[in-house]
């Protein structure tokens, strides 16, 4: 939308709106805590002025290069924008960002790996399958990335953008050679490609792959992958099995981040005094809105647990506490916490709390989250 439509669109008729130079509303996305509504409209509706310094800001973080907080969260929400616009020139340089370490992309993109990535991938996708093929294969990726894309590679190839039989052939490829490790999360982006495709042929391989141990465990049943698979055979045409996936295109960017709200000052519970979880410094208050992240993600099943006992962490805290985290804290569902949100004992209440809340799950897709049954805990 150009400048003249945003002007009748926000003016309401009259003839004294005016709309501010771009990077003003830029300039809100960068830095107001809370989501700035307006600004995020006008920067998509805009999108021709905001795209090229919302690429910037992309391209310095796929080369690495350190960013201010103000940066970050523009980089944060002008994902989201550019995957709204459909900004196909985002492509390369996201998926550049993708490969970054998993710490570099945990901190800047959170928990929106599995909240929304693969919507945002969907967007801004230009063509190249391969690329996307290849961040899939690449051992390296973050399994709830490479999930991700797996998600964005299923939705594209259901919309005729990807060809069906070149998913097919790298969803076989992708069994017969054992791109990902046992257990990792790529596997279920997999499978569940082959049942919301679907993909009769390689059913005999989806169950192949439970025999010999390969898919998550807990991750999804069997029945839930012959109902997804069911489902998608009956109404293969229905986009509305995508859209409750989460693996659709973002087409309103403020309902896509509507996630991110309610971590400023407006949220219903307060940090204790002896409380820490907020990082030290003058910019402390920026963390209410940045992506929140599991802080023990990078700990494996077979690692040595962090609290020292000498103990595998699947042998100790991880097994121990998962589900005593969940009865004690009145969550909904924590499908595999026990493995990726299992919180050390020294994890304050209200730390635990955000963590829930600032975690919504996209289903049984979103390995990492947990969801909290009231907004008010006591």
């Amino acid at each position: 939308m150009k400048k003249e439509e945003a002007e009748r669109l926000f003016g309401d008729g009259r003839d004294d709106f005016d709309v501010d130079p771009i990077e003003d509303y830029l300039h809100a996305v960068a830095t107001e805590r809370e989501v700035p509504d307006a600004a995020i409209v006008l920067c998509t509706i805009r999108i021709e002025e905001s795209a090229p310094p919302l690429r910037a800001v992309l391209e310095r973080a796929a080369n690495g290069e350190p960013l201010s907080d103000d940066d970050e969260l523009l980089l944060f929400r002008g994902l989201y924008i550019l995957g709204g616009a459909r900004d196909s020139q985002a492509c390369q340089p996201l998926l550049r960002l993708l490969r970054r370490p998993a710490k570099e992309t945990s901190r800047l993109l959170g928990d929106a790996i599995t909240e929304t990535l693969s919507r945002i991938v969907a967007g801004v996708f230009d063509g190249d399958a391969d690329a996307l093929f290849d961040i899939i294969a690449d051992r390296s990726v973050d399994e709830f990335i490479r999930d991700a894309v797996f998600g964005a590679v299923t939705f594209l190839t259901w919309d005729g953008r990807i060809e069906r039989d070149r998913t097919l052939h790298f969803l076989e490829r992708f069994y017969k050679e054992r791109l990902a490790d046992d257990w990792d999360y790529a596997w279920v982006g997999w499978l569940e490609a082959i049942a919301n495709l679907p993909l009769q042929d390689l059913v005999p391989l989806v169950y192949s792959a439970w025999d010999e141990d390969r898919i998550p465990e807990d991750a999804l049943d069997r029945s839930d992958f012959e109902s997804d698979l069911r489902e998608a055979e009956q109404e293969p045409g229905d986009i509305d099995r995508f859209d409750r996936a989460n693996l659709s295109y973002i087409e309103d960017v403020l309902v896509a981040l509507d996630w991110t709200r309610g971590f400023g000052g407006g949220d219903d519970f307060e940090l204790g005094e002896d409380d820490d979880w907020r990082p030290s410094g003058p910019d402390w208050a920026w963390s209410d809105i940045k992506p929140i992240t599991n802080p023990w993600r990078d700990v494996g099943r077979n690692d040595p647990c962090p609290c020292g006992s000498g103990k595998k962490f699947k042998k100790c805290c991880l097994a121990g506490l998962g589900a005593a985290f969940a009865e004690s804290f009145g969550l909904m569902r924590y499908d595999r916490a026990q493995e990726n949100f299992a919180e050390l004992p020294e994890l304050g209440l209200a730390d635990a709390v955000h963590l829930g809340r600032a975690s919504r799950s996209r289903g049984r897709r979103a390995a990492m989250s947990i969801s909290v049954r009231s907004e008010k805990t006591t």
